[in-house]
C-alpha cells in the first residue's frame, strides 16, 4: 500500500471508531503526564474524527485528573489496536479543553443518556469509595436533562503525529509515520 492510501485508511479507521457498536479504535488508550511527572494512561471513547479539520474529540469529566494534567501540559497521545487485523494506530497532538459554548452544548445533546450518567455523580472521578454503588446518587425518576452538564467537557485533539503499524503481513511488519508541520503532512516508512 502506498503512503497516501495508508494515510486515508488510517483516518478511515479512526472515523469508524465513532460509529455505533463494537468498532476497532472506538476505545483508545490516552496518555498524559501526571502532575507529579509520571505517565498516566486511561481509556477514552472517540466521539468525532475529521481528517479535513485535523480533529479528534472525546468527552470527559471536568473534575477528572486528566483535565488538570492537560491544562498543565496540553499534549496527549492515543493508542489503539484492531486485534482482528493486527493493526495499531497511534496519535499524538495538542489539546484544547472545550468547557463552554455551543460546541460543548451540542456534544452534550448528541450524547446518549447512558453516557451522561457518569457526569451526574456528586463525586469526582478517582474519589475513593467503599462500594461501586457509592459513586452514584440515587437516580431521579426523570432527571433534569442538564443534570451533570456542569461537569461535562469536550477534549479537542489536533494531531501532529500519526503512526500506523501493520503486524499482519507474512513478509514482515510494516510501519508508517505521518508528521504535521506548518499545516502539511509529511510521511515515511519507519522500521517496525
Amino acid at each position: 500500500m502506498n503512503l497516501d492510501l495508508l494515510f486515508t485508511e488510517l483516518w478511515r479507521c479512526l472515523a469508524n471508531g465513532t460509529l455505533a457498536g463494537h468498532q476497532p479504535f472506538k476505545v483508545m488508550q490516552a496518555a498524559t503526564i501526571a502532575l507529579d511527572g509520571s505517565p498516566d494512561v486511561r481509556s477514552v471513547v472517540l466521539r468525532t474524527v475529521s481528517e479535513s479539520e485535523n480533529l479528534i474529540t472525546f468527552h470527559t469529566d471536568l473534575r477528572s485528573p486528566k483535565i488538570a494534567q492537560l491544562r498543565q501540559r496540553p499534549r496527549i497521545a492515543l493508542a489503539g489496536v484492531d486485534a482482528a487485523r493486527n493493526v495499531q494506530i497511534r496519535v499524538a497532538g495538542e489539546v484544547r479543553i472545550v468547557d463552554e459554548g455551543d460546541a460543548r452544548r451540542a456534544a452534550w445533546q448528541r450524547s446518549r443518556q447512558q453516557s451522561l450518567i457518569v457526569y451526574r455523580t456528586l463525586l469526582a472521578p478517582g474519589t475513593p469509595i467503599d462500594q461501586p454503588a457509592d459513586a452514584f446518587a440515587k437516580p431521579q425518576p426523570t432527571p433534569d436533562a442538564d443534570a451533570g452538564f456542569e461537569h461535562f467537557c469536550v477534549v479537542d485533539i489536533r494531531p501532529d503525529a500519526l503512526d500506523w503499524l501493520d503486524l499482519s503481513a507474512a513478509d514482515g511488519h510494516q510501519r508508517a509515520r505521518f508528521v504535521r508541520e506548518s499545516g502539511r503532512w509529511s510521511s515515511g516508512w519507519v522500521a517496525p
